[in-house]
């Protein structure tokens, strides 16, 4: 008999929800395999700690938050406030060790797990066998290949989020959501922060309109954003780095404090041996699964970072469900990407789910779109901040859902519902009947639907 019913490799949101799930599913013998610190990026390095920082940062920043009758004052303790990060970090990690380890008897080994068959690990001088296995090793920062960056100190998240002090000048290299996030966290604490973005606009991925709004806003607070630049190389100075890079043809020198790398996150495969399990992967190293998250080795499933895009938390744990539903039940349950939701953290905050306008016409749909602006609503004029908008993409023959993209201070909370329209398919006129308490900023979303009736909304 094997030793374990199943076998979790990480401890991140995919491993952690997968061992849960298999006992809730009613295994007895569950383990997880952690090399590091239990619980993974989220909670330690990614988004518990990085949230609570902007969350602070924003307070100390809109003080009055445009109200001309308000006169407050605001001022920081950095060693304060990393102290009391790294008390929420330890509270939550506790939370988490004692809901899992102590009341669900889930076994944790400390240790860097090596396959030597489908069914077979080594951890250190251990060897575990399991009937199944559940690789969620998740990623680590990609370093681009820059002349020079091996010769320079820089930060990734993980430094970011500890700094010895706020530095006076910054570089980031990354316009996508990690970037946008440390850039304004870094400025609203009184750094001088220049973005480069290699693509022509920040966060591709998302729509135009959406895109250069949140740009237009960054830039206002002071944030210098170059986009379409091409890194050349990156070299230490007396007081800091310098950063060459090509824009438009055009050389430009990028001079600051300190550096920042936000260039995307690469799956964490390498040691794992996945060759003697049988177990294929891509070009960038991620887990090759089918649509139940299974790999080509026998009894082995994957889930979160380490099977690529998305690399979200909000993935990561619904992943790790399904992966182990599928794993001990033998379900065939899907895991459906299109469907995921995603969330900015800057202020405004960019918060969609679905396809975008340029994705459903790659897709060969018909979409129709339309858009609505923050200040027209009554909330967002109450609390002092218009910005934002609603972009909403249906497929024109039969009304449905393909997309929900906002950009607003609540985007995140007031997304939701449309997650829950867009993943069953409904048809946009749901949304446009759906009832929202007055005044709320997520009012916004109905009257965006309406337009698809009426051409104000009304």
């Amino acid at each position: 008999m094997a030793d374990y019913d199943l076998l979790v490799i990480g401890s991140g949101a995919a491993g952690a929800t997968a061992a849960t799930t298999a006992v809730h599913q009613g295994a007895s013998r569950v383990a997880i395999v952690e090399r590091g610190i239990l619980w993974g990026t989220c909670v330690n390095t990614g988004c518990i700690p990085s949230k609570f920082l902007l969350t602070l940062a924003e307070y100390y920043y809109y003080k009055n938050h445009g109200h001309a009758g308000l006169r407050v004052e605001s001022s920081s303790n950095m060693h304060e406030v990393l102290a009391e990060k790294d008390a929420l970090i330890t509270r939550l990690r506790q939370k988490k060790t004692d809901r899992i380890i102590t009341g669900l008897n889930i076994g944790i080994i400390n240790g860097s797990a090596e396959f030597l068959s489908p069914t077979k690990i080594q951890i250190g001088s251990r060897h575990v066998t399991a009937d199944r296995i559940i690789i969620a090793t998740g990623s680590s920062p990609v370093i681009p290949l820059v002349t020079g960056i091996t010769t320079v100190p820089f930060m990734t998240n993980v430094e970011a989020l500890s700094p010895e002090r706020i530095p006076e000048s910054l570089i980031v290299i990354g316009g996508r959501a990690l970037g946008l996030e440390f850039a304004q966290l870094y400025a609203h604490l009184g750094t001088n922060v220049t973005l480069l973005q290699r693509s022509p606009r920040i966060i591709p991925e998302e729509e135009p309109e959406i895109a250069d709004l949140l740009a237009g806003y960054l830039r206002e607070e002071g944030i210098d954003i170059r986009t379409g630049a091409e890194i050349k190389s990156v070299k230490k100075t007396a007081t800091g780095i310098e950063v060459n890079g090509v824009i438009k043809g055009q050389e430009h020198l990028f001079s600051a404090e300190r550096l920042l790398l936000a260039t995307g996150r690469s799956p964490n495969t390498r040691g794992l041996r996945l060759d003697r399990a049988g177990v294929n992967t891509g070009p960038n190293g991620a887990v090759l699964v089918d649509a139940t998250l299974k790999t080509s080795a026998p009894g082995i499933w994957a889930a979160g970072d380490v099977t690529g895009e998305p690399m979200l938390e909000t993935a990561a744990r619904y992943a790790g469900e399904i992966a182990a539903m599928n794993a001990f039940l033998e379900l065939k349950r899907s895991f459906n990407r299109s469907s995921i939701p995603r969330g900015i953290y800057t202020m405004p905050q960019v918060a969609s789910v679905g396809l975008t306008e340029s994705r459903a016409r790659a897709d060969g749909l018909d979409p129709e779109i339309r858009t609505y602006r923050m200040d027209s609503m009554a909330r967002s004029s109450m609390v002092g901040d218009t910005r934002g908008m609603v972009k909403i993409v249906v497929s024109k023959p039969d009304g449905r859902l393909l997309g929900v993209h906002v950009c607003s201070p609540l985007a995140t909370e007031i997304l939701p519902a449309s997650v829950l329209a867009v993943s069953h398919h409904l048809p946009v006129h749901d949304l446009a009947d759906m009832y929202h308490i007055f005044p709320t900023t997520g009012e916004a979303i109905s009257v965006c639907a309406r337009q698809f009736r009426t051409p104000d909304g009304i």
